[in-house]
């Protein structure tokens, strides 16, 4: 090899190490300083619309992600979480103002367009839950659990929820499940279908939310009746609900068959439905 060729190649060898020092050098400063992907890690500041997703965030270990809720939502652990307003008619700007990275809502969430508007503000908004279904509800809680890095916990949370809604052993007793003492639960609602796999049967002549008429209180016969306790006042209590000529010819109005529970209870799927479950179950005996 000729001395100049030789200098050559030794001068491209050169050339080469120090091009791969650098480029590993620039690789471990891109690395260092990458931003991350925008996955479940990245959402900090979360918002839920509605209570029942901000219970499934609680329940899953993620209360600290949270910087808004529902003003309906109760759960103690979310003392300190401020309010963005109530899910029946909640606005873009009430959401905002907390400077959320994530908003989740489910069907509860009204108008329903807020997750269409939100998103077109550049802030990412999930109806984790559309439509108000046993099977949606389950689904739910593990989509909502991947958005907070609880894929795991959101899985075994999800099958024991699933565990708690089969349906138990008929009973044949017949219910009224009532917002108050005039308005139903009908065919095709939640608490209809609470009432079905509780083994119960349901007494309503109407389908969805609707009131039912005096005569079809008295035509329903119902074995328990249970009313929103917000309205026991409206109602006057079991003591003056229980005399009500059409209550009182019935076997829940004659041998204690009326009770005041949470509205949520019967109202909405959340993770507390299995319990309201066996509670059904428990007072038809």
């Amino acid at each position: 090899m000729s001395s100049e060729l030789s200098k050559t190649v030794i001068t491209h060898s050169v050339i080469n190490k120090k091009l791969m020092s650098r480029a590993i050098s620039t690789a471990a400063i891109i690395g260092a300083f990458a931003v991350p992907s925008l996955s479940a890690q990245a959402y900090e500041r979360i918002v839920a619309m509605s209570p029942d997703v901000a219970d499934v965030v609680v329940a899953l270990g993620a209360t600290n992600k949270l910087v808004g809720k529902d003003a309906t939502n109760h759960n103690p652990a979310l003392k300190n979480v401020p309010a963005v307003g109530m899910h029946r008619n909640i606005t873009a700007e009430s959401v905002l103002a907390v400077k959320p990275d994530l908003v989740l809502g489910s069907y509860m969430v009204q108008p329903a367009s807020i997750y269409q508007r939100l998103n077109g503000l550049k802030v990412k908004a999930v109806n984790v839950a559309p439509k108000e279904e046993v099977s949606t509800f389950a689904n739910s809680i593990k989509s909502i659990a991947s958005y907070v890095d609880k894929k795991a916990e959101g899985s075994q949370l999800a099958k024991r929820w699933n565990t708690g809604m089969s349906p138990m052993a008929k009973t044949g007793k017949r219910y009224l499940l009532s917002y108050d003492g005039r308005i139903v639960a009908g065919k095709g609602t939640v608490g209809d279908e609470l009432i079905r796999r509780a083994g119960g049967i349901n007494a309503a002549n109407v389908s969805g939310l609707k009131p039912m008429s005096r005569e079809g209180w008295l035509a329903a016969k119902p074995d328990v009746i249970i009313i929103a306790d917000h309205n026991q006042a409206v109602v006057g209590g079991v003591s003056k609900f229980s005399k009500r000529p059409e209550i009182a010819a019935s076997a829940a109005g004659k041998k204690g068959g009326v009770h005041f529970w949470p509205a949520d209870d019967f109202l909405r799927y959340g993770l507390h439905s299995p319990d309201v479950l066996k509670k059904l179950n428990a007072v038809a005996k």
